[in-house]
């Protein structure tokens, strides 16, 4: 059995009898392994902003944005999976700012159904991958352009799905088109993005056809993506910002956690 395979296994006993001790060894690592992006969403980010969160999870990310949209912004967060959909509520109970909704974002909305790692809470996924055999539950799932009415503002939409995104982006096509000062970050997983029968090109294409701008973070530096730098292989993703006339930046220093390095080697398979 591989180290990898190891940790997984140590991730997921200490996610299902050892949640307690799982829950701030995760966050600590997110809060590492995304400074970058946080300290961009910190820019970007103002009191009273309207954010979605797809592919909450057990509630880290929401409850980051909750705290940088303020007491006058909305974080709509959206899981399907029940388990995860528990302890999601359970970390954003008193967070009076943020909307839970237990379902998975979509091209478009009704009945679904959710594939289950046996392995990472993490990696559950809204498609049926070839040659994988999970167990199915059935779910909701929402379009985007559904849950929003006409006019509606929306700041941010973070989509992070196991290789759904291109279905998210194309659920959310009106909501999107209505609000030109939208930003989007999202996970680019090319292998996954195949696996959920879409292609990388038209996540590219698609966001390009809204008038947006796609940007990579390299080191502490906002830079243009480069569809030359894509891979293929299962391991390789990078986080896409979008948004329309955006320029490359530097970030500004970022918060360290001074022993998060050392837990890399456990947490960085969650």
């Amino acid at each position: 059995m591989s180290a990898a395979s190891v940790l997984r296994r140590a991730g997921n006993q200490l996610y299902e009898h050892a949640f307690p001790i799982y829950r701030p060894l995760y966050a600590a690592y997110k809060a590492y392994a995304d400074r970058a992006e946080r300290e961009l969403l910190r820019q970007v980010l103002f009191p009273g902003s309207i954010v979605v969160d797809a592919g909450a999870n057990i509630g880290i990310y929401s409850e980051f944005l909750s705290r940088c949209v303020g007491p006058n912004g909305v974080v709509h967060s959206f899981e399907p999976s029940p388990e995860n959909f528990r302890r999601l509520h359970s970390a954003t109970r008193k967070l009076a700012n943020v909307r839970l909704s237990q379902a998975a974002v979509g091209e478009r909305s009704g009945r679904s159904e959710l594939y289950l790692s046996d392995n990472l809470n993490v990696d559950h996924r809204a498609y049926a991958a070839e040659g994988d055999s999970r167990r199915a539950v059935p779910i909701e799932m929402v379009a985007l352009e559904d849950y929003f009415k006409p006019g509606e503002r929306v700041d941010l939409i973070k989509i992070d799905i196991q290789g759904f995104e291109l279905h998210a982006l194309r659920g959310a096509k009106r909501v999107i088109q209505e609000n030109p000062e939208i930003k989007l970050l999202l996970e680019f997983w090319p292998y996954g993005l195949k696996q959920a029968g879409g292609r990388w090109a038209e996540v590219v294409e698609t966001l390009r056809n809204f008038g947006m701008d796609l940007m990579v973070m390299n080191k502490k530096t906002l830079a243009p993506f480069d569809v030359a730098d894509v891979h293929i292989e299962v391991s390789w993703y990078v986080n896409v910002f979008a948004g329309r006339n955006l320029e490359a930046r530097s970030l500004p220093a970022n918060r360290w956690i001074f022993w998060a390095p050392a837990m890399i080697p456990l947490i960085s398979q969650f």
